[in-house]
């Protein structure tokens, strides 16, 4: 099983009142965005996405999808800034055996990448993580169980 990880791609700074779940892309978060999804364009990217339902990380999911096809999509409120822990629990929840992908924030989705590797990463906007586990089910998946095989940084 495959877990890809994305963290959403630059977003504005909060005007004078926004909230900041409500933050936009910056035209750089924009074009990292594009760029992403141009790499992963022949990835064979699976069809299944939990992403945190923020508007950049919508954003960002909506580009990249310019370039693949996501044919289910499930928007999670509980992943708008959260920790490793609310990823951990619906994985685990979850005994399918298809890889997915999950778009969201820090520190929760670096977080998430250091438990799977038992490593240090922080993933930088819009940095794409493709972690291989030598378990077939998302809720066989556990402390240090995962290895990189794909990863990129918008440059």
């Amino acid at each position: 099983m495959k877990l890809h990880l994305i963290r959403h791609a630059k977003a504005l700074q909060p005007e004078l009142n926004q909230h900041d779940f409500k933050r936009s892309l910056s035209d750089r978060g924009k074009q990292q965005a594009k760029a992403l999804g141009e790499y992963l364009n022949d990835k064979g990217l699976p069809s299944e996405v939990w992403c945190s339902d923020a508007v950049r990380t919508k954003q960002t999911l909506e580009i990249i999808g310019l370039e693949n096809r996501f044919e289910k999509i499930t928007f999670f409120n509980e992943f708008y800034l959260c920790p490793k822990q609310t990823f951990l629990e619906k994985l685990w929840l979850d005994d399918s055996e298809k890889d997915i992908v999950i778009v969201g924030h820090n520190f929760g989705i670096s977080d998430l990448a250091n438990y799977f590797l038992d490593d240090v990463i922080e993933m930088r906007t819009c940095e794409y993580l493709c972690i291989e586990f030598k378990t077939e089910k998302r809720n066989e998946t556990s402390r240090d169980s995962g290895m990189i095989v794909d990863r990129w940084k918008y440059d």
